[in-house]
């Protein structure tokens, strides 16, 4: 539970930094709840439902797509949520390939990206076109206590 809170509080706080102050803010979230890497893709898909609706005095919306663990449907699935939903920032997607093949894009839009990947690539070496990506920290194994905390 505290994992969510702080994806949702940290893509809040990218989007508040990156837009104007606003009554509702919008999170889209590409997750791989279908395809290859649907074992990873279908716990994140469900995680949205516990995302908070309201922080602070701000409105939460998120809306959710599936890209089938496909990098081809995560570049349309993103260019749809910038262009029609007009999103303030973005979680996901689920897999490494499919977070490389959209860092051209996320930094075109200049949208807060928030990748719970497993390659540190995504944001590392920083570049001009990394710099609105984030990656949660990694959580060390030996802390079972931390980990319960989380699910």
């Amino acid at each position: 539970m505290r994992f969510t809170s702080f994806v949702a509080a940290t893509a809040l706080f990218a989007a508040l930094g990156a837009a104007p102050a606003q009554a509702q803010v919008k999170i889209g979230v590409i997750t791989s709840a279908t395809g290859p890497t649907a074992m990873v893709g279908i716990p994140q898909k469900n995680a949205v439902a516990l995302l908070p609706k309201k922080i602070g005095d701000y409105t939460v919306e998120y809306i959710s797509l599936d890209d089938g663990s496909d990098p081809t449907q995560t570049v349309t699935s993103f260019r749809k949520l910038v262009s029609e939903q007009h999103i303030d920032a973005f979680i996901g997607p689920t897999g490494s390939p499919n977070a490389m093949g959209i860092l051209q894009f996320v930094a075109e839009s200049g949208t807060p990206m928030l990748a719970p990947v497993g390659t540190a690539e995504v944001v590392l070496p920083m570049t001009a076109q990394k710099n609105g990506c984030s990656k949660p920290r990694k959580i060390p194994a030996s802390s079972p206590r931390l980990w319960l905390s989380i699910w």
